[in-house]
């Protein structure tokens, strides 16, 4: 005959497992994010990061407020484009996007499984980059809600902000 305390402790274990079941397909759904950076030249780098691409939309609450307001006010003006873009990505079979040759490089992006791939070869290195658009629409959707900083506590304009002198 089972005892209470066996029952309580298979019920939660029953809980732990099956959000861990839950949590693993959120995580499988969400894709990976990969990068792998090849350098050519004799002592160059080679990088190769693969990071899921759930951890994200969770990481971003933990990047400073300074960082994360100047870029959302970079990107804010962009955040509709990207949105309806990885709308319409989503929605587009397979296939290449953009592709530019010219004589020092090789530059291609393509709509492959729900992600989209850049590919850039030139004479120094060559750099690989696949992000799932789903990671795309959550990540510019949580930038987008990012208040502009408090009223006296205006950003320092970036590089690419500053007047030229």
């Amino acid at each position: 005959m089972p005892t209470a305390a066996g029952t309580v402790a298979g019920g939660a274990g029953a809980m732990v497992l099956g959000t861990l079941l839950v949590a693993g397909a959120f995580v499988y759904d969400m894709g990976a994010i990969k990068v792998s950076v090849q350098g050519k030249k004799p002592g160059g780098e080679n990088i190769r990061l693969i990071v899921p691409a759930a951890a994200v939309p969770l990481a971003l609450p933990f990047v400073p407020d300074k960082n994360l307001q100047e870029a959302a006010e970079q990107v804010r003006p962009w955040l509709p484009a990207i949105e309806a873009a990885t709308e319409e990505l989503a929605r587009c079979p397979d296939g290449p996007l953009v592709q530019v040759t010219s004589k020092r490089e090789k530059v291609s992006i393509v709509k492959r499984a729900d992600s989209l791939v850049i590919d850039v070869d030139d004479t120094n290195e060559t750099v690989h980059v696949s992000v799932p658009l789903k990671v795309v629409g959550i990540v510019a959707r949580q930038i987008g809600r990012v208040p502009p900083p408090k009223a006296g506590r205006a950003l320092e304009p970036t590089a690419a902000q500053s007047p030229a002198l």
